[in-house]
């Protein structure tokens, strides 16, 4: 029988995992039946399992773009109250990404000692702070 956390190859008659401690749960699956690609081996399968930091960066970036975009005058769009707020959310959305990216990060940093693109995920933290700080200052001041 094999954990089904870590994969360690357990006795039928444990209750927790001696590697990582998860509880035994008995199953009927064979071990014919269990591939090793259902296991995380490597840093690049580990770092497909982070689905926060993509979506922190991006909208961080959208935000940023729209509040730095030089709109035309005739637009009427590039001080609206309308595009202020849009801008507010869509910062507002990067940084809760950027916060649950963090905590994963957290996790994985505790469980397998390494992070997950750590550096993409400061860079969206900041983006969608310094985005989400003049969104507020134009809602306020304009």
């Amino acid at each position: 029988m094999l954990c089904r956390k870590c994969g360690t190859k357990l006795s039928s008659k444990v209750k927790f995992c001696h590697e990582c401690g998860t509880k035994v749960a008995l199953t009927t699956v064979g071990i014919d039946e269990v591939t090793a690609e259902a296991m995380p081996e490597s840093k690049e399968e580990l770092q497909r399992r982070n689905p926060y930091v993509l979506p922190a960066f991006y909208t961080a970036l959208l935000a940023f773009a729209l509040a730095t975009f030089p709109y035309p005058p005739e637009w009427g769009v590039g001080t609206s109250l309308p595009m202020r707020i849009a801008i507010l959310l869509i910062a507002l959305l990067s940084s809760y990404h950027s916060r649950k990216a963090r905590q994963v990060n957290r996790l994985y940093q505790l469980q397998n000692e390494s992070e997950i693109r750590p550096g993409l995920t400061k860079a969206a933290t900041v983006l969608s702070a310094i985005t989400a700080l003049v969104a507020l200052f134009a809602m306020f001041m304009i």
